[in-house]
């Protein structure tokens, strides 16, 4: 055989091999993952791994923390779980849908209560383009998150391009912490398994990154923070191991082989989303949470991962109508229409359209067909099924709600209830289903009411926020940028309300008011008259000193922003400066959005068809007192006995009144309507038997005479 003929084979050989390497790297990649189909779970005795892939031996000293990443990942995708919906907010090519809930940045020391996203809702502002760090936003608020997404190391690597003020931003301390990695067991982990994400959020806020998922799952006791550790840390350095948190393993969770036993489950328990998905009437952290009651969907058996799905790709679903979802159309069927009543006969799911199809996915679990005998159709038209069936009953004055994410319950403190962000609800408001991913807001300009437009409960909140407005419009300050340059004026060290209003009257200030004989009287001692005269005084001393402050606080930002108007919103106000009045709310029209309040949809809790909005008569919407339409919404500020301007849900709605009040008015008078109605119909038929019965006898009478 000559040499071309070698080569000829060699080549034919080569091409062959290569194709049949081709064909089955897909199998080879899905043996990488081991799935055991069965339904069944499988129990997780397995080994531990640190983010060097190095086992974990529990007894030597100088062992690390466990990652999630490369334990759990050596038999499941990780990469692909960790770009669903609770990691993918940072992720421009995210499906964003309709506004969500947001981060809330408090900072109690300025008096900011900023709602955050990145996912372009209106009414939120990009934590990017205020300056603030993917690190930072890991730091501040990771506590309530799974970990990854906005703290994992793609994200962090960011930071430098989306820094746009790195002389007020904190060193970049990514390279000291790491990024925040994925807790699996965050979701995972069975009830009563011992996993703790109060102690995920400890860690957390200790910048304690890495070792987060070891202490939550209770492995290892943890001891130290990486937060006390300078911003210049060389971990390379000689006795730089000494500076680390110490880590000691608990021994007694690992086998004999090395391997520990891991209580997960495959669907998450309603325990696990509570911790971050907690939301309550404000009332109820004060003793009267046995008044509320429970979704009925949870109460009838059901868990949240019944309607909440997601495949391996964590893209959860969120269950609204019109949702369009990365698997397409098929979530449809997860919304309350697609489980209760059919498949949309539109792909798309718009609502108002359906049909009963594909009667295949109708009656998930049990879902009960509504009868809603006596409604009008009209009313699918214009309202979700949460406008009736979710959420707190409209009542005739907003009520305070508390969140797990934007109150941080599940840090062990006493509440009172009105905790900072202030937060209302329910409200019924429009939104557009034309296009679901479409920005929305509250307020004046509240969402689009023409077209497609649907009443959908929602909580209310009004950020507080320091700011600038010139030329470019209002700019938002960082809140350490602000805390820098305000904590000298404002006098504010912790606590922002309560430090402006914290006053005492003097011993010589009592004197002039109450006489030198009663000055010195203890307060239970004292009239009732002289108890009004020192409060009286004390409120005056008060708004003098909040007049004092506040207007050094806006002036230093004048001098720091030659040539802007400084600006504090709170509680649906910009405040500025004003030479007689010390400070007043702006009257500018550029300001109307900033100070909005932001607005989310509610579809929890579901209520029994028998509390439902409307299940006593139609009054109880159509009416001059109806709550549904004018309900007392009063927006809640930081700023000490700052008067606020209340409206009722009608003007938030952007509600025709005219129209309004005439239907409710033929309302008022339908019920004597319908007797009246059936008065004169019973009169019509006596009429007409009387006739033919007078017809019938004079018939009778005729036949006899013959």
């Amino acid at each position: 055989m000559d040499s071309k003929t070698i080569w000829k084979r060699m080549v034919q050989v080569a091409a062959g091999a290569l194709v049949l390497g081709l064909t089955t790297l897909p199998s080879l990649a899905q043996r990488r993952y081991a799935a055991s189909d069965n339904m069944s779970g499988f129990v997780h005795w397995i080994e531990l791994f640190d983010a060097d892939s190095r086992r974990i031996d529990p007894r030597d000293p100088a062992a690390k923390p466990y990652s999630p990443e490369k334990t759990c990942g050596r038999c499941h995708d990780y990469t692909t779980i960790s770009h669903g919906w609770h990691f993918n907010a940072v992720d421009d090519q995210a499906h964003h849908g309709r506004p969500g809930q947001p981060w809330v940045w408090s900072d109690e020391r300025t008096g900011t209560h900023l709602p955050l996203s990145y996912r372009g809702w209106k009414g939120t502002y990009n934590p990017d383009e205020l300056g603030m760090t993917r690190w930072e936003v890991a730091a501040k608020l990771g506590g309530y998150m799974p970990g990854g997404g906005v703290g994992s190391a793609e994200s962090v690597a960011q930071d430098s391009a989306a820094t746009e003020q790195p002389e007020f931003q904190p060193e970049q301390r990514a390279s000291v912490t790491g990024p925040l990695p994925v807790d699996c067991m965050m979701c995972h982990h069975n009830t009563g398994s011992g996993y703790s994400p109060f102690v995920w959020t400890e860690q957390i806020e200790q910048q304690n990154f890495a070792y987060a998922p070891t202490a939550a799952a209770g492995l290892a006791r943890v001891s130290g923070g990486m937060s006390r550790i300078a911003d210049d840390f060389d971990p390379s350095a000689e006795g730089a191991a000494d500076k680390l948190p110490k880590l000691e393993y608990d021994i007694d969770r690992f086998a004999s082989d090395g391997k520990v036993f891991f209580d997960l489950v495959r669907e998450p328990k309603n325990d696990s989303c509570y911790y971050c998905h907690t939301n309550m009437p404000a009332d109820a952290v004060t003793g009267q949470r046995w008044l509320h009651d429970e979704d009925v969907h949870l109460q009838a058996g059901m868990s949240c991962v019944d309607c909440h799905r997601n495949a391996l790709d964590h893209h959860m679903v969120r269950g609204f109508d019109g949702e369009v979802h990365p698997a397409g159309s098929l979530v449809a069927a997860l919304s309350c229409q697609g489980c209760h009543m059919s498949q949309p006969a539109d792909a798309m799911g718009e609502p108002g359209v359906w049909e009963k199809s594909d009667l295949a996915n109708v009656g998930r679990l049990g879902a009960p067909l509504p009868q809603h005998r006596g409604l009008p159709p009209l009313h699918f038209e214009k309202m979700t099924c949460t406008a009736c069936h979710a959420g707190p009953a409209p009542e005739t004055q907003l009520g305070r709600q508390m969140n797990s994410i934007a109150h941080r319950l599940g840090e062990h403190w006493k509440r009172t209830g009105e905790e900072q962000p202030g937060i209302v609800a329910a409200i019924h408001l429009p939104v557009s289903y034309s296009d679901t991913s479409s920005e929305h807001s509250a307020g004046e300009e509240a969402a689009d009411t023409s077209g497609t437009s649907v009443y959908t409960p929602h909580r209310l909140m009004w950020p507080s926020m320091w700011g600038t407005l010139g030329e470019d419009g209002f700019q938002v300050l960082h809140p350490e940028q602000a805390y820098a340059l305000l904590k000298k004026p404002l006098k504010v060290r912790r606590e922002f309300t309560e430090e402006l209003a914290d006053v005492s009257l003097s011993l010589t200030e009592r004197k002039e008011l109450l006489g030198e004989d009663r000055a010195r009287v203890k307060d239970e001692e004292r009239t009732a008259e002289e108890n009004a005269k020192l409060q009286a005084a004390e409120a005056e001393k008060r708004k003098a000193q909040v007049s004092e402050r506040m207007v050094a606080a806006l002036e230093a930002l004048e001098e720091e922003f030659p040539g802007k108007q400084a600006v504090f919103v709170s509680g649906g106000v910009g405040f500025v400066r004003d030479a007689e009045e010390g400070y007043k709310p702006a009257d500018d029209p550029r300001l109307n959005e900033v100070v909005a309040p932001y607005a989310w949809p509610i579809a929890h809790n579901v209520r029994p068809a028998r509390q439902s909005l409307g299940a006593t008569g139609c009054l109880e919407c159509h009416s001059q007192q109806s709550s549904f339409f004018h309900s007392v919404v009063t927006p809640v500020g930081v700023l000490p006995d700052q008067p606020t301007v209340s409206k009722q849900t009608h003007e938030m709605q952007q509600a025709d009144m005219l129209r309004l009040t005439t239907w409710n008015q033929m309302f008022a008078g339908r019920a004597l309507f319908k007797v009246a109605a059936l008065l004169a119909f019973g009169l019509t038929v006596l009429i007409f038997l009387a006739a033919l019965s007078s017809s019938l006898s004079g018939a009778w009478r005729r036949k006899i005479l013959r």
